[in-house]
């Protein structure tokens, strides 16, 4: 046999061992005796703001037995979204059709989730414990069906995830309500819970002073001759950009507001467009109280 070939023979051995402990190695993953990273949560997250174009209706029992059914399009939804599971509470409002969906989302398995709602029709309450049922993927879109079993029969929306709800919440752009008003920017855009009120004198006023990172304000909404005051406080700080109200009240500066003695209001405030100063220059408004429902679009005036 060849003498070269001798010599190299034993090294074959070796050179198997050696690949054969290096193999157990990887597959024991090193040695390295770590825990796994665990998967990533596959159920997706519903909060945020929303905006939609001609996607939504609200369906409401008619008095006419000819039109047993009056269907409203909601083409123009504004929707906020916000807190922890099993209690993330959501307000999608359409100010030209003036209805509002209050409610609930008590849980999300994967891309589905199921929560209830209440319904205000014009400003009134018109059904509670309405059930919700849909889908949602996480910063991207939500498709939400409503279904009643009294004077509101049915409803839909489709949300589109909004940007700005990346805005982080901040003392300047709550100080900024103070530099100048902020107005309801068309008569009519504000919608009250009294039939036929046009509303175009819209004004939140902050003070200059702020507690705990807590602005005090007070909003003057009139128009034929009737005068309603809003006051609460928007607190800075949230996480993202929506501002829980709690505690909303209505005072009556006329005789003709018939809001001063109901309950008080909750719900939720967003800025959700900035000048290059980062100020606010648009805002989401909208609060209820289980028998009433206010709710406004309101721009910086200069």
């Amino acid at each position: 046999m060849n003498s070269t070939l001798k010599t190299r023979l034993p090294l074959f051995p070796v050179i198997l061992l050696s690949l054969l402990i290096a193999a157990v190695g990887v597959g024991c993953g090193g040695g390295g005796g770590g825990t796994p990273t665990p998967p990533p949560n596959p159920n997706q997250d519903a909060q945020g703001l929303y905006t939609t174009n001609g996607d939504g209706s609200a369906v409401f029992k008619n008095a006419n037995p000819l039109n047993p059914n009056d269907t409203k399009p909601l083409t123009d939804i504004k929707g906020m979204v916000y807190g922890d599971l099993p209690n993330q509470d959501f307000i999608f409002f359409d100010i030209d059709a003036n209805v509002l969906y209050q409610g609930t989302i008590t849980s999300i398995t994967l891309t589905d989730f199921v929560g209830t709602a209440t319904v205000y029709n014009d400003g009134v309450m018109v059904e509670e414990n309405v059930a919700v049922s849909g889908t949602v993927t996480t910063r991207s879109q939500m498709d939400m069906t409503l279904t009643g079993s009294g004077d509101f029969v049915s409803g839909s929306i489709k949300g589109l995830f909004s940007a700005a709800y990346d805005n982080v919440a901040t003392n300047a752009r709550i100080r900024s309500f103070a530099v100048k008003p902020w107005e309801s920017p068309i008569a009519g855009s504000v919608k009250m819970e009294i039939a036929g009120m046009k509303t175009s004198d819209v004004e939140i006023d902050v003070p200059d002073t702020t507690t705990s990172g807590t602005y005090k304000y007070s909003s003057r909404i009139s128009g034929s001759a009737i005068v309603c005051e809003h006051s609460g406080s928007l607190t800075s700080g949230a996480p993202k950009n929506i501002y829980p109200l709690n505690g909303e009240k209505i005072t009556n500066l006329s005789i003709n507001c018939a809001l001063e003695n109901s309950p008080v209001y909750s719900g939720f405030a967003s800025v959700v467009t900035v000048d290059a100063a980062g100020l606010g220059t648009e805002m989401w408004y909208a609060v209820t109280n289980g028998t009433n429902s206010t709710f406004m679009l309101l721009t910086k005036q200069n």
